[in-house]
């Protein structure tokens, strides 16, 4: 992949952009094999959301979103979503391995 400033094209530029997009697919599903995977050591259903520890990741991917040269709220906003999801899908996979669905 070019580098940013060694693209000679908008089509280099579109191409790069779909190649970092499919690894942030790519990395999003190995993330949600360990979102899974972490559902054997729960104990119920309710023990799955942990605000404690979502407050926490917030605080750390907003941070990292800052050093990285982009806005907080924006990254804060995008892991929330991306973690109510991930948690829900998580729910629904403890219930599902255990007959309750």
């Amino acid at each position: 992949m070019l580098a940013p400033d060694d693209c000679a094209s908008l089509t280099d530029i579109r191409q790069a952009i779909d190649g970092l997009d499919r690894e942030v697919l790519t990395i999003l599903g190995k993330r949600m094999q360990y979102v899974l995977a972490a559902s054997r050591f729960k104990s119920d259903a309710k023990s799955i959301p942990a605000p404690e520890r979502v407050a926490s990741m917030l605080v750390d991917r907003r941070r990292w979103a800052e050093e990285n040269g982009l806005d907080g709220d924006f990254a804060e906003s995008l892991f929330q979503q991306i973690i109510s999801w991930y948690i829900a899908r998580q729910v629904d996979y403890w219930r599902a391995q255990r007959g309750l669905q």
